[in-house]
């Protein structure tokens, strides 16, 4: 195992100053603590809780996250929806990732191929996390100067975070070394040698560490404000539960012990218990959802109820507007979601593709997937009666989408090029993303690339993430400071919105799962229906809820799957999903790579089981909507220009019956007579256009292996089946599914 030294380590201040100023003062030095004396550090507690500040700014996810090893970055082992390799690995997004390339097989020493496990800049390495967090639980509890109440918020806040580096490691890896003390920078031997652990081991401490966090955390902190996003009890037992779950699932339970699903029901339970005791829960789930989902978007914008009673966000990274200073440490804290997604001419980075894949995977308005609904789907008319939380999630042509352009001129000189003319202020914005071509042949054509509307030029995509964002149509009082500068910052990209890693209603879905699988039908059925009421649906229609679910084992945990999918879709969540039920293959060639591994319960193969079909072997597309009448390629040739309706607004009923031909307002009507008159649905190729590449994952991803460095620098750490072993020059014998180590 790698020594760590600390060398340094920036401080943060509090946490927030409030939720509407969110953490302006987040990142404000005080002392450097790089350096410190543990005598002065730990006795006192204004001193103590900074150096437990540095957890949350080492270890939090960050909102660009998913994409690297660490180096560069504080934190990017984590997806947070973005195109990262873990969502291109998924029907969210195309272009296949390392995970899913059909031309490439990742190996120990793929210069691609990421490590999480050893990572030798001290400052980013999980083993520097938990020796930091080892030095704070060592230092606090051998302090004298603290009170009981001061000794466990300190501590607790330790516990969890290093539960937290190690529920990455595992849920990856399986079994890691446990190293459960600071050790000796200068020390050499085997002291410092540590071997590799049992996963079961592994995850009993990780249960153990957040049983502790729970005993010592609060429920809520006294001071909602300047302590707001400190950990909590409720979300200590809420990560115990979520790895329970993992262990209950299939990629680590292959012959579905029921015991396991009944310790992650016990677990999840007991944590929506505690999370409502601090207040915690669905945001708006007693009033509707609003017009199209409004106040399930919100949640990203408000996190609480509109009278502050109930909080939706339980674990999350804040951020700020302040300036960076030159020479300095990063002060400005910055979320860029928002920039991601908007598109280029409202000034954003361009905006994220989701495929039509997913597109075309949303429940339609009464609740069922469009395979299965009694309502007709018109694939070109694809945003017609669609779940509530489609329009939330997924912008296309034809809508608003507000922005605070922060009293600037639009029409100046800096955004004159990117921006239309007629957008006065942000909240003229609408967004027109249909393409044209100058020739028949490229209408057809899954590659060729047309001219999209409104200076979008050549980006030809209709569809654009929604999901997330600060509309000023629902949010008076965004998070971000608008900004035509051409460099940084520009656009959104200075924005203070706190970026959510788990909110209530994940816990709620994680405890659906787990009852499902320990058979408390009922209760997982509820959880689902407390989902869908959030949202509008009613117990007149089951809540859209297929009606044979309760009581069928195998219909239930696929409601709840694809129910994720939808709820926590382009929020990071669906990669550590497909991994932990085995969707890319259902498990298939499992027991080739070991006899024990092949699944003997789920039928055999969880694909089947849930009645989905595997994401291996399929490719992606995107959705581009084009003109039937063909021209230039510029600007100034848009042959829709004059022929367009007026845009929605969203507040629009979006229901059409096709029975008799009746749509419910006459917004909605002009918009799709505009798509049926002008224009053709075509889904382009993500994937590339070879027909014969598709997704391939194959069955030694779902646990990673360690890279070379990692087994060079300690050359006991055994290697993972299906892996090579650099050390014995040999296949791998860790086993993570194993209560018993390698000899």
């Amino acid at each position: 195992m790698n020594n760590i030294k600390i060398n340094r380590i920036v401080i943060c201040a509090a946490l927030a100053l409030s939720l509407t100023n969110c953490s302006d003062e987040f990142l404000k030095e005080k002392k450097n603590y790089g350096n410190f004396n543990s005598t002065n550090v730990y006795n006192s507690y204004s001193a103590a809780t900074e150096r437990v500040n540095t957890l949350y700014f080492s270890q939090l996810p960050v909102s660009n996250g998913g994409d690297g090893n660490g180096v560069g970055n504080i934190n990017d082992i984590t997806s947070v929806g973005r195109a990262d390799k873990w969502s291109k690995s998924t029907e969210e997004f195309g272009g296949f990732s390392i995970f899913v390339n059909p031309e490439q097989e990742l190996t120990y020493n793929s210069s691609d191929m990421y490590d999480y496990f050893f990572v030798a800049n001290d400052t980013y390495s999980p083993w520097g996390h938990i020796r930091n967090c080892n030095d704070i639980i060592e230092g606090v509890s051998g302090s004298k100067d603290l009170t009981d109440d001061e000794r466990n918020k300190l501590l607790g806040q330790a516990y969890f975070f290093r539960a937290y580096q190690y529920y990455m490691l595992v849920k990856l890896y399986g079994g890691v070394p446990i190293i459960d003390k600071v050790q000796d920078p200068i020390g050499t031997g085997e002291a410092n040698i540590v071997p590799r652990q049992t996963t079961k081991d592994c995850i009993q401490f990780i249960c153990d560490d957040l049983d502790k966090a729970a005993k010592m955390l609060p429920t809520v902190w006294e001071n909602a404000s300047s302590d707001y996003g400190r950990v909590t009890a409720g979300l200590a037992e809420a990560l115990k539960g979520k790895m329970l779950l993992f262990y209950a699932s299939p990629l680590f339970n292959r012959a579905d012990d029921k015991t396991r699903w009944e310790e992650a029901y016990q677990v999840n339970k007991a944590a929506l218990e505690k999370l409502n005791q601090g207040g915690y829960g669905l945001t708006y789930a007693t009033n509707g959802g609003g017009n199209n989902a409004a106040n399930w978007a919100r949640t990203w914008t408000s996190y609480t109820t509109s009278d502050g009673s109930v909080s939706e966000a339980i674990f999350v990274t804040l951020h700020n507007t302040a300036d960076n200073i030159s020479g300095q440490p990063n002060y400005g804290k910055w979320n860029d979601w928002e920039h991601a997604i908007r598109p280029k001419n409202a000034n954003g980075n361009g905006g994220l593709t989701p495929t039509s894949e997913i597109i075309d995977l949303f429940p339609m308005a009464d609740g069922k997937k469009p395979s299965e609904s009694s309502i007709e789907y018109d694939k070109k008319k694809f945003w017609l009666n669609r779940d509530p939380r489609f329009y939330r999630t997924f912008a296309f042509p034809g809508e608003e989408w507000q922005f605070d352009e922060n009293g600037l001129n639009l029409a100046g000189d800096a955004l004159k090029d990117k921006i239309p003319a007629r957008y006065k202020t942000g909240k003229d914005y609408e967004l027109w993303s249909y393409t044209w071509y100058n020739n028949a042949e490229d209408q057809t054509s899954l590659s060729a690339k047309g001219w999209s509307a409104d200076k979008l030029e050549e980006t030809n995509h209709a569809v654009y993430v929604r999901k997330r964002s600060d509309d000023l149509h629902l949010n008076a009082n965004p998070f971000y400071k608008f900004s035509e500068s051409v460099s940084s910052p520009k656009g959104f990209q200075k924005s203070a919105a706190p970026l959510v890693t788990m909110r209530y209603a994940e816990v709620l879905l994680d405890f659906a799962e787990a009852a499902c699988g320990a058979e408390h039908y009922d209760e997982a059925v509820k959880a689902l229906q407390q989902i869908r009421a959030r949202v509008g649906y009613t117990a007149e229609n089951n809540y859209g809820l297929p009606t044979d679910i309760n009581g069928n084992r195998a219909k239930l945990f696929s409601a709840i799957l694809y129910e994720r999918q939808i709820e926590f879709a382009y929020e990071g969540k669906r990669f550590d999903d497909m991994r932990r039920w085995m969707l890319f293959d259902g498990g298939a060639g499992q027991g080739e790579l070991k006899a024990s591994w092949a699944l003997t319960g789920f039928g055999g193969n969880t694909c089947t089981y849930l009645g989905v079909k595997p994401l291996n072997g399929t490719k992606r597309h995107q959705i581009v909507l084009y003109t039937t009448d063909l021209a230039e390629k510029d600007n100034d040739h848009d042959p829709l220009l004059n022929l367009r309706p007026e845009a929605l607004s969203l507040d629009e009923d979006m229901s059409y019956n096709a029975s008799t031909d009746t749509y419910a307002n006459d917004k909605v009507k002009a918009l799709a007579k505009f798509y049926d008159t002008y224009l053709k649905r075509k889904d382009n190729n993500l994937d590339g256009n070879d027909d014969a590449l598709t997704i391939k994952f194959l069955p030694k991803y779902y646990f990673l292996g360690l890279k070379q460095n990692a087994m060079q620098n300690n050359v006991t750490l055994h290697q993972t089946i299906g892996w090579h072993d650099l050390s014995r020059n040999a296949d791998g014998l860790f086993d993570p599914l194993s209560e018993k180590l390698p000899e």
